[in-house]
């Protein structure tokens, strides 16, 4: 049986660190500018830029996780948690336990990656 109490904490310390990581990130960055969109400008360091880019490539994959993470609390909150977004079955005990903001069961998320490739 899944214990929502402690599902949350769980939930939540993982949301305080990703903040934690993406302020982190985002202090580190070299080429940290209020516009990031802005091009970099010929003759920057190769290295600078290899470093910028695996940052916001960081960042977008933390920033998903707190997406899936603000959606799990969600479903805490409506009762609807632990279930599979696509075919509605209980999600494995042992996968929350892994990943508490799972939001598919195993065999759906197999077919939701290969649908993505």
């Amino acid at each position: 049986m899944i214990n929502i109490k402690t599902i949350k904490l769980k939930i939540e310390d993982r949301q305080k660190q990703i903040i934690s990581r993406l302020k982190r990130l985002r202090r580190e960055d070299p080429l940290a500018t209020e516009d990031r969109s802005i091009i970099v400008e010929p003759g920057t360091d190769a290295a600078v830029l290899f470093s910028h880019e695996k940052t916001v490539i960081m960042e977008e994959r933390l920033k998903d996780d707190l997406t899936e993470i603000a959606s799990a609390l969600g479903k805490i909150k409506k009762g609807t948690y632990g279930k599979c977004e696509n075919c509605g079955k209980p999600i494995d005990l042992k996968r929350l336990e892994v990943k508490p903001q799972a939001v598919y069961c195993v065999k759906c998320k197999g077919e939701v990656e290969k649908k993505k490739r």
